[in-house]
């Protein structure tokens, strides 16, 4: 029989021969880390310890979310109140208002039912609308100044945005 292809090449001199005190390394056990730090068995946390700090640090930050909560939600109350207070001394509104008069807020269009002379001064800028939990009240500018000065997002803006015709210029090719 000839010789193997690893006899052949030890021959051509192109393989090294077999050195006869060669050790066979030993690989470590699988899943073992010999000589690396932390690879104390006794030091690792088990899976239970795992379990339990993870579920802790889960605790912590669902408390500090509820808190965060509670405090906007505080925070928002005592504006609110703020805002009641001024709009029950200090709201135009009638009851036997017939007139609608409609306004865009937050994207939507809402209606409130005003008196003739209430339309003209909300038309011409002298009242104000204030928004507090659903319902719209009329209010003079100075108390709806200060329902801005609390929180601006409670107040209805009735101007619109009046755009300058130089944004927009008419083309030249335009016919009338």
């Amino acid at each position: 029989m000839p010789d193997s292809l690893q006899d052949q090449l030890r021959a051509l001199g192109l393989a090294k021969k077999k050195s006869a005190g060669r050790k066979k390394r030993s690989k470590p056990a699988r899943g073992q880390r010999q000589g690396q730090p932390g690879s104390d068995p006794k030091k690792e946390l088990s899976l239970d310890q795992a379990y339990a700090l993870r579920q802790r640090e889960e605790k912590k930050q669902a408390d500090r979310v509820r808190r965060r909560k509670q405090a906007e939600d505080r925070q928002r109350q005592e504006t609110n109140r703020r805002i009641r207070d001024i709009v029950n001394k200090h709201r135009l509104n009638v009851d036997e208002a017939e007139l609608a008069r409609n306004f865009l807020f937050r994207g939507r269009i809402r209606k409130i039912h005003v008196t003739p002379e209430q339309q003209r001064a909300l038309n011409d800028g002298e009242l104000g609308i204030a928004y507090l939990s659903g319902s719209y009240f009329i209010l003079s500018p100075e108390h709806l100044d200060a329902v801005r000065a609390i929180s601006p997002d409670h107040v209805v803006e009735l101007g619109g945005a009046d755009e300058d015709e130089g944004d927009h210029p008419v083309p030249d090719d335009l016919d009338w």
